[in-house]
């Protein structure tokens, strides 16, 4: 069951679940820790959670900021938002400070469901946030201590009626806003069709071409689109899901194959990671199939796929434009290639007045969707961006690529200022922003730099206010202190001067292509660990 093959108002969250439920009722839906759900069971604890939500005073086109984790609850609770047309708002559970308040306030959220573990960054941003008349607080970390007026999660996974609540959405209606790296200026909230989201699963089973038997890992955060769109394809497939809270790299093939996972997304530097372990005898014997890689690195894409036995896919791709370039498993390889173009895309590459440029020129990857709800909806209370982005009738990516004589696509840089670490995409702005709170620096610069792993990692150059000091290391902790773990610089460099355009802007090209020199200090070298509990001090360090 392809995209093509169903109408646009059965693609949605909810049309599926109830489909499939109906379908296949006894069938498991997925799977966690050693617990399995059935697709019926599942779709009746979703509709009782849609109820509670509904009795708790959440409505349709309502946005609701999730701070959570992944789990069982969040899983059922975005469906239940979804069956009453309210609109998730996935915020990254590391944000915190300024970050945190700019996406509860942009996305005009007025209510709020979070972990225990995260209650504390929430109450120290309330007061910036007026909006917000309802928390709930997920029961598993009650023991925080309590806000009067704070409501326990635990109503709403209570006993209610488990049949459809009807009064679905359109098709149309927005089923999410997630946030993806600003560039020039803060973070930017993507509007998210309920289509659009569930169209990405579609185009993500029929990719990785997925079966009934498939098993597919899902240990991505929920709010990412790639955990998202993985549950999505495997109602899509028919498979199953195994649901895990994080990667877990030394437990992973042990995880593989007790769950029999055949298809998984390798974001950031996996593959390296994977590849890094000592090769074991049974490296060949594992049920999987697939490996969806993003990036697909080409210096060990063959050796990913004869060590595991599988097939490697990729796409080119993003929280706005969707999938428009892929290789699929029917695909032959072209070395350092994101694919061709998708059926329900037209992709151009264009110069800088938006001019379509021929085949071997380097430009700016544009996509058109050829069906409506094929990409985001525009940046909410983003008038301007939305503006910028869509114009003259193309989406515009932001990265930079070509396309060869046989129409294979070749991903080159990103025309924007952000930096890709790990998985996440992080907005250079947002790191000088929050450097910059450090009463000792007059001016920062953020550029990406190299990583063993793949992708990149957070460099930042600092110019100090007269008469200050400020040691490398004292900076490093600043940002311990105030950014997500994901933000903060492995490289700190203190210098006197950047070097700057003739109209006296910083020339971050010209830092990007020299890398980090002997006068960058490196964290990593210097005893610290960036994990995701924030800075550790290495023993000896």
């Amino acid at each position: 069951m392809w995209l093509r093959d169903v109408a646009p108002e059965d693609v949605t969250l909810c049309a599926l679940l109830e489909q499939r439920a109906a379908d296949a009722p006894e069938q498991t839906f997925f799977t966690w820790e050693d617990s399995s759900f059935t697709l019926s069971g599942f779709n009746a604890s979703v509709n009782a959670m849609a109820r509670n939500l509904v009795a708790a005073g959440i409505a349709a086109r309502q946005a609701v900021a999730v701070i959570m984790e992944t789990s069982v609850d969040y899983l059922c609770l975005w469906f239940a938002l979804a069956k009453i047309g309210a609109v998730e708002v996935p915020v990254n559970s590391a944000y915190r400070g300024d970050l945190l308040a700019h996406a509860l306030k942009t996305s005009g959220a007025t209510a709020c469901i979070v972990d225990g573990a995260f209650l504390q960054n929430l109450n120290e941003v309330l007061d910036q946030v007026s909006d917000i008349a309802t928390v709930f607080v997920r029961a598993d970390a009650m023991q925080t201590p309590m806000t009067p007026g704070l409501l326990n999660f635990a109503n709403l996974t209570r006993p209610a009626d488990e049949t459809n609540p009807g009064n679905a959405p359109g098709y149309c209606d927005t089923a999410g806003i997630i946030f993806t790296s600003g560039t020039t200026g803060p973070s930017k909230g993507v509007l998210l069709s309920h289509h659009y989201l569930a169209a990405y699963g579609y185009m993500y089973a029929e990719i990785n071409g997925l079966q009934a038997d498939d098993v597919i890992l899902n240990y991505l955060p929920f709010f990412h689109i790639g955990a998202k769109f993985l549950t999505i394809a495997t109602l899509v497939c028919g498979g199953r899901m195994h649901l895990e809270q994080r990667l877990s790299v030394s437990g992973f093939w042990d995880t593989v194959r007790r769950f029999g996972v055949t298809n998984f997304v390798a974001v950031g530097g996996v593959c390296n990671m994977l590849l890094g372990r000592p090769p074991q005898a049974g490296d060949r014997n594992t049920p999987i199939r697939t490996i969806y890689a993003v990036p697909d690195p080409a210096d060990i894409h063959q050796e990913i796929e004869n060590r595991f036995d599988c097939r490697l896919t990729t796409v080119f791709g993003s929280t706005e434009v969707g999938l428009p370039l892929f290789r699929s498993t029917d695909d032959d390889y072209r070395p350092g290639s994101c694919g061709r173009t998708s059926p329900y895309y037209e992709v151009a590459i264009l110069d800088d007045h938006d001019q379509p440029l021929p085949a071997g020129e380097i430009g700016e990857i544009a996509v058109r969707p050829k069906r409506a709800f094929l990409t985001g909806s525009g940046y909410v209370n983003m008038a301007a961006k939305t503006v910028e982005s869509w114009r003259n009738l193309w989406l515009h990516s932001g990265d930079r690529g070509y396309f060869d004589a046989d129409g294979w696509y070749y991903f080159v840089d990103r025309a924007t200022d952000s930096i890709r670490r790990r998985g996440e995409n992080i907005s250079s702005y947002e790191v000088e922003q929050l450097v910059g709170k450090h009463p000792a620096i007059a001016e920062v610069a953020a550029v990406a730099a190299p990583s063993e792993l793949g992708e990149e990692e957070v460099w930042v150059q600092v110019i100090l206010r007269d008469g200050q000091q400020l040691s490398a290391e004292e900076l490093l902790c600043h940002c311990g202190e105030i950014m997500p773990y994901f933000m903060i610089p492995r490289f700190i460099e203190i210098v006197a001067d950047f070097p700057r355009t003739p109209t006296a802007k910083v020339a971050k090209y010209k830092l990007r292509q020299s890398g980090p020199g002997k006068g960058a200090w490196d964290c990593q070298a210097n005893g610290w660990t960036i994990s995701r509990r924030g800075l550790v001090r290495n023993r000896g360090g």
